[in-house]
């Protein structure tokens, strides 16, 4: 297996491993705890650019693979050809559908109740035999620190191999880093796609996430919400990787 895709390549202030689905697969199921990998985007290179905090947790994560399509181009950009697009969605269902064969045990931390059962419903129905060992939505809270941590206790105990950590951006980023090492799970945040595979919001077509508008059909969805939040967000990360690939500004 090669390994450039264990070295981290730096897009504006933020560190993204350049990788392909089966390297990918091969370091999830190698049997390891205590470890998170972040699922990221355009969102989240911002997050990082603003937040000292969250570009801390987002840094420090064991694999950061690129899920918006901006993030997979701007590493095909710096020169990194044999590479995936890995949306958050289709890697959930990817590791689903190969811990059937390998009898591992999934749990989902996030989200609302109705969501995890939908969830939960969809997933075990799709991949016949799959080990959904374990779901849990905590109170929404803004504060990450406030959430209790009794139901670590029962992943450890219920032995779940891979945790999917459905908080959002930036809370899921922080609650891995800070939890990691209570955590005897391999965690992934994956944020949205957890409301996709329920069901509750749109799934992409492939072509209009071939082209990078994926967020366009989820703007139709749910436009007062995310009109300001695309506009300013995708327009900025344009500027930003230009000044970085330019090298007009360097990046801390």
């Amino acid at each position: 297996m090669s390994k450039q895709f264990l070295k981290k390549v730096k897009i504006i202030n933020y560190l993204i491993n350049p990788i392909k689905l089966n390297e990918l697969l091969d370091f999830i199921f190698i049997k390891r705890k205590n470890r998170y990998i972040c699922v990221s985007n355009v969102h989240s290179c911002l997050e990082s650019y603003f937040n000292p905090k969250f570009k801390i947790a987002h840094n420090s994560s064991d694999l950061a693979i690129p899920d918006g399509r901006p993030i997979f181009w701007a590493l095909k950009l710096l020169g990194y050809k044999n590479i995936d697009h890995l949306p958050g969605y289709f890697i959930t269902k990817k590791i689903c559908e190969i811990s059937v064969k390998k009898k591992y045990k999934i749990g989902f931390f996030g989200s609302t109740s109705s969501n995890l059962k939908k969830l939960k419903f969809n997933l075990e129905k799709e991949f016949k035999g799959l080990k959904i060992d374990f779901i849990y939505s905590p109170p929404f809270m803004k504060n990450i620190d406030r959430i209790k941590l009794n139901f670590v206790k029962e992943v450890n105990k219920r032995k779940i191999d891979i945790l999917f950590v459905c908080l959002g951006c930036p809370k899921q980023e922080l609650w891995m880093f800070k939890n990691k090492n209570k955590v005897n799970s391999t965690m992934l945040g994956i944020g949205a796609a957890a409301d996709f595979l329920s069901g509750n919001k749109i799934l992409p077509n492939k072509f209009f996430e071939y082209l990078g508008l994926a967020w366009f059909i989820r703007l139709i969805s749910e436009p007062r919400r995310l009109f300001w939040r695309y506009f300013s967000t995708n327009f900025l990360f344009i500027f930003l990787f230009f000044l970085q690939i330019t090298g007009l500004k360097k990046f801390k």
